[in-house]
């Protein structure tokens, strides 16, 4: 590959600058922090895009976008490819849509990803297209930082890692430490398998010992049945005997039943008949005081009135309503004094004044309130129609907003189909939905005004009405007072006139209270007509006591026939029961005999039970054992598999991957230590002084046969030993890789703490590596003498400039 030119826009200090690279060896001289190592950057991100860089630290600070376009040449093709960088929302990433790659003037338009595939491509390198990885090719091969080379040095694990990737043989490592991730879960998964079978000699003791229980069991199991059985047969003999006994109780139960309901029957009749005796002795009282009172009301003398009680009735009624309505008026009179008292008080000289004189004022009021109300209506009207105006316009303004919002989130594509359109146009739509939205924000503050004026002369209004309201009020309520006053003085008059009237009715016929005069009246009448009435009814209850002696007799008759035939059954059954006898202590002994047997059935059940549980268990148990033996069995067949996996990965596996890297890296070490040995020996001319690389690829320093530590050393030897290493590194690659026969190389720094004895072994160093072309990055003016081209780089006002000398 050889470099043809590079266009840098926007590049961490750069501005705009482009740069030829002619063939052989080309110096980029300048200080330090002028922007040398940018130039680098730029050809590695423009080949293979970010890798581990952050696109933040590339792309310039005050810059939206930038770009590479690195033109290069492999064989006889030529490509150009372009890489662009937008910051975008704060965050700054590849713009795929302005990324392309140009093959023989024919371009292609490719995303990050792919450029670098295609680029992997063109240059065969035989590595993966990880967009977030650096080539390891281009890195160990053409251009690793001189710093970077030194830190690899220092670090004996990264030392170590940096060659197999260079040489790419990672892959041992990789499956070395996968093989020891898997040992280590192999070690866990065996002695996991190996406890899950530990157990089975004592699972397989557990089942001989449970089959042996069982079989004892079952035969303890079949003498319980067959006591179970004599046992019944005993105690359906015991049901037989004491059914019959307790058929017999229940005989003797009946008749005592029997025999205390007849007696029960005799003493409940001879009861009746002394009641009956005693309702005799009643009667003939009764008749005695009868007797006596019909000679009482023969006394009786009949008043001297020719009024009837009905007519007393009626004239009593008269007298009572008269003298209700009196106290009626009396009670309304003296209520209408109180009203007018309260309306006096309340209302003082207000009483004289003319209702219809207040209700003229009163009606004045209310028309000019209705005027008043009409007109605050019409301003709220308005004011509502104000707030959805605003409601509306404000709506309208958000949403002008939300698409400004948008239109400036899209960047150059139209917001209705996505497509990318001129700048010019863009900057069009979003200057016209802005001026839009100044003109809503103007209408808006019109009509927050006209709300404010509107809303000040509502309360003006509502405060005039509130005031009407009040006076209506204070009119309202003294209008009422009025009338009502006037009202009751004229009914006071009225009921006055009534009362008098009254008064006189009440002691125009009698001289005393007629009401009571007539109730005494009526009482005497009532009292003489009652004679008759009770003369007649003592007369019938007579006939009544008559006729209670005569069914008394009769039921005395009947009880004395009923009570000699109970006395003749209440004999019959005594017999009987004397021939039952007592049967309650033989009852007793066997239904105690009985209990027993059934205690025993019991016991003996409750044990069979058990026992029945027991083996049922005991088989259950047997079973689950049984299973666990199986099972046990499969993870023995795992257990064994599983380790002899083991012990082929630990014993056979890791021991030949082991075996293999080291023989490959014993193989690339040896070429490795003798490249390293002849550039060593051209950058350092000291005949006391010679190093070699040892197993880990350690570079080893010697003087006078005794071993230096390299931290020791100066900084010009440091530099030798990095460089010396880069080139050997540099050299090994170039015969692996087809791709780098055209062998450019970067060097980045390499005379770092070089004297200037060092930097003249930098002439002969550049004629032996024999490149095609040489790119150097240096702030070394000596290096100028030894090179084909030169280009100055500086720094003004924080932006790079590059000059060709």
């Amino acid at each position: 590959m050889i470099l043809n030119s590079i266009i840098i826009e926007n590049i961490r200090s750069y501005e705009h600058e482009e740069i030829e690279f002619p063939k052989g060896i080309t110096l980029f001289e300048g200080d330090i922090g002028s922007g040398k190592s940018t130039v680098l950057m730029a050809i590695e991100f423009a080949l293979f895009g970010l890798g581990s860089q952050k696109p933040e630290a590339l792309l310039a600070k005050k810059a939206d976008s930038g770009s590479v376009i690195l033109d290069f040449a492999v064989g006889d093709d030529k490509y150009a490819i372009k890489r662009t960088l937008l910051r975008k929302n704060d965050a700054v990433g590849q713009d795929s849509k302005k990324s392309w790659l140009r093959v023989n003037g024919a371009e292609l338009p490719l995303s990050a990803s792919e450029l670098k595939q295609k680029v992997l491509e063109i240059l065969k390198f035989n590595e993966p297209a990880d967009p977030k990885a650096e080539s390891r090719i281009f890195r160990y091969a053409i251009f690793t930082p001189q710093e970077a080379m030194k830190e690899v040095l220092a670090d004996p694990k990264k030392r170590k890692e940096t060659i197999r990737k260079a040489f790419g043989i990672e892959d041992y490592s990789i499956a070395l430490g996968n093989a020891k991730e898997l040992q280590i879960e192999l070690r866990t998964k065996v002695g996991i398998l190996k406890e899950r079978f530990s157990n089975q000699s004592m699972i397989e003791n557990e089942i001989s010992n449970l089959k042996k229980s069982i079989e004892t069991d079952s035969a303890q199991f079949e003498e319980l049945e067959k006591k179970i059985t004599v046992s019944q047969r005993i105690s359906e003999d015991f049901k037989k005997r004491l059914d019959d006994l307790r058929a017999k109780k229940t005989d003797r139960v009946r008749l005592e039943s029997k025999k205390d309901s007849i007696v029960s029957e005799i003493a409940m009749y001879n009861r009746e008949l002394e009641n009956i005796e005693s309702e005799f002795a009643e009667f003939e009282i009764e008749l005695k005081k009868d007797n006596e009172k019909l000679e009482q009301l023969e006394k009786i003398v009949k008043p001297e009135t020719d009024m009837s009680v009905s007519e007393i009735n009626s004239e009593i009624k008269k007298y009572q309503d008269i003298n209700n309505e009196l106290i009626s008026l009396q009670s309304v009179e003296n209520s209408i004094n109180d009203d007018i008292l309260r309306i006096k008080d309340t209302m003082g000289e207000k009483t004289n004044l003319d209702s219809d004189e207040m209700s003229a004022a009163l009606k004045e009021l209310e028309t000019e309130k209705t005027i008043l109300s009409r007109h605050y209506e019409d301003i709220k009207s308005k004011l509502d129609g104000i707030k959805t105006s605003q409601v509306e316009k404000q709506t309208e303004k958000r949403t002008l907003d939300k698409e400004i919002e948008n239109f400036t989130k899209l960047g150059n594509a139209c917001p209705t189909c996505k497509q990318v359109i001129t700048e010019s146009h863009h900057h069009a739509l979003v200057g016209d939905k802005q001026n839009q939205s100044a003109n809503l924000e103007t209408e808006l503050k019109e009509i927050t005004n006209t709300f404010f004026e509107l809303s000040k002369e509502e309360k003006d209004v509502n405060s005039k009405i509130d005031s009407y309201d009040l006076e209506i009020s204070k009119i309202q309520k003294i209008i009422p007072g009025i009338e009502e006053y006037k009202v009751k003085s004229a009914k006071l008059a009225e009921v006055e006139a009534k009362i008098t009237q009254i008064s006189s009715q009440m002691n125009e016929n009698y001289k005393d209270n007629p009401v009571e005069y007539l109730n005494r009246l009526k009482e005497e009448i009532a009292h003489y007509e009652g004679k008759e009435v009770q003369a007649q009814e003592i007369v019938l209850r007579r006939e009544k006591i008559q006729s209670k002696i005569k069914s008394g007799i009769e039921i005395t008759e009947s009880n004395q026939i009923k009570i000699n035939q109970s006395e003749s059954q209440l004999k019959e059954i005594e017999n009987e029961l004397i021939k039952i006898g007592n049967i309650d202590s033989k009852l007793i002994q066997l239904e105690k005999e009985e209990e027993e047997n059934r205690t025993q059935i019991t016991t003996i059940s409750s044990q069979r039970a058990g026992l029945g549980q027991k083996i049922a268990d005991q088989k259950a148990r047997l079973s689950e054992n049984e299973s666990k033996v199986a099972e046990s069995l499969v993870w023995q067949s795992k257990y064994k598999k599983t380790s002899e996996f083991q012990v082929w990965l630990e014993q056979f596996f890791i021991p030949t991957i082991t075996q293999i890297e080291n023989q490959v890296l014993k193989s690339i070490g040896h070429n490795f230590n003798e490249t390293y040995r002849r550039w060593y020996s051209m950058l350092v001319e000291d005949p006391t002084k010679e190093s070699r690389i040892d197993e880990d690829f350690t570079p080893i320093v010697e003087q006078d046969g005794y071993e230096q530590e390299v931290s020791y050393l100066s900084g010009g030897e440091k530099t030798s030993i990095a460089l010396a290493y880069r080139l050997t590194l540099n050299s090994l690659m170039r015969k692996e890789s087809e791709s780098l026969k055209s062998n450019l190389l970067i060097l980045d720094e390499p005379t770092d703490g070089f004297s200037k004895n060092q930097l003249q072994k930098i002439r002969d160093l550049l004629e032996e590596l024999k490149s095609e072309q040489i790119v150097l990055v240096s702030h070394e003016k000596e290096l100028e003498t030894y090179v084909d081209n030169v280009y100055k780089i500086s720094k003004e006002m924080g932006v790079s400039k590059i000059l060709k000398i």
